[in-house]
């Protein structure tokens, strides 16, 4: 063989080589749809698809914080709407006994027994495990209402929170970098002890005499408790808008950080398959050069 067609062969050989390889990644390609196995494949944009992915996850755990709390936040709302309707109730049967005397006045005391035992068993909602309206002590009910944790009330009043057992931690979580959001709502608000109060007046109020004084008081303390609940549905509503706006903005980071890693590392299919078969003709195309030029068998010439 002359040194030239030795030299020729060596170079077509190096060829096929690099084609092989070439040729090997692109059926890869084709397979994966990824233009490398591994970031270092794509060494030039290694850094931000690798910061771009640890903040989809970062996103990703956030909404997830943030959906939890969604729920939390709609059993809040649930059960302040009952606990209007309870004081709302309540409020009517006052207001009957009050405007008509003594023979519309018996069965307020049952009436207020009732309701002040349910409006008891909303604070002591449980969800997830957790007691709710218990501050972070949220393994036992918060709300006692027994004639022993919580006596009898005499008008004039004074504010009495001796129902509660649990303590004044607001739940909150960090749903964003830089974003913390408190949701937590305690029993022993101001709204809560005035309805109870109320609760508790009207259930031991005198009947026979009427004790106006202290129904009209219990009237006053159930109109107060009405409007405060109003004022936390306003807040439970107003943290709903922005744990949503707040899902809403990592949903849409998700998806453009998505797209731009998609962009870096994913590959046009049309396009790789139209590759790999362009490099399998230049592939076949120097075996039969290389098996022209030293009239062997591809399997001598390559073994």
């Amino acid at each position: 063989m002359r040194v030239s067609t030795a030299a020729m062969q060596e170079n077509m050989l190096a060829q096929i080589r690099s084609v092989q390889t070439q040729l090997a990644d692109a059926t890869e390609q084709s397979s994966s749809g990824k233009i490398a196995s591994s970031n270092s494949g794509v060494s030039e944009n290694s850094y931000l698809i690798a910061t771009l992915s640890a903040e989809v996850s970062q996103a990703a755990a956030y909404s997830e914080i943030a959906e939890e709390i969604q729920g939390r936040v709609e059993v809040y709302y649930s059960t302040l709407n009952d606990m209007v309707d309870v004081l709302t109730d309540m409020t009517a049967d006052i207001s009957a006994g009050l405007s008509t005397g003594t023979e519309n006045s018996y069965g307020i005391a049952e009436s207020a027994t009732a309701a002040l035992e349910t409006f008891a068993s909303l604070l002591n909602t449980e969800y997830e495990g957790r007691y709710i309206y218990a501050g972070s002590v949220t393994e036992k009910e918060p709300v006692a209402v027994d004639a022993v944790t919580y006596p009898a009330k005499t008008s004039p009043t004074v504010a009495d929170t001796s129902y509660y057992s649990g303590n004044s931690d607001i739940a909150s979580a960090k749903v964003a970098d830089g974003t913390k959001i408190e949701y937590g709502i305690t029993a022993d608000n101001e709204t809560f002890e005035n309805a109870l109060r109320a609760l508790n007046l009207a259930a031991y109020a005198n009947t026979d005499p009427v004790d106006e004084v202290a129904l009209q008081e219990a009237a006053e303390l159930l109109e107060a408790a009405v409007a405060g609940i109003s004022e936390l549905q306003n807040q439970v509503s107003y943290t709903q808008d922005k744990l949503e706006n707040i899902i809403d903005m990592h949903t849409d980071f998700q998806l453009t950080a998505e797209s731009t890693v998609s962009t870096l590392t994913d590959v046009d299919l049309a396009e790789a398959v139209v590759t790999l078969e362009t490099l399998s003709m230049q592939l076949e195309a120097s075996y039969s050069v290389t098996a022209q030029m030293s009239d062997l068998s591809l399997f001598d010439y390559l073994r």
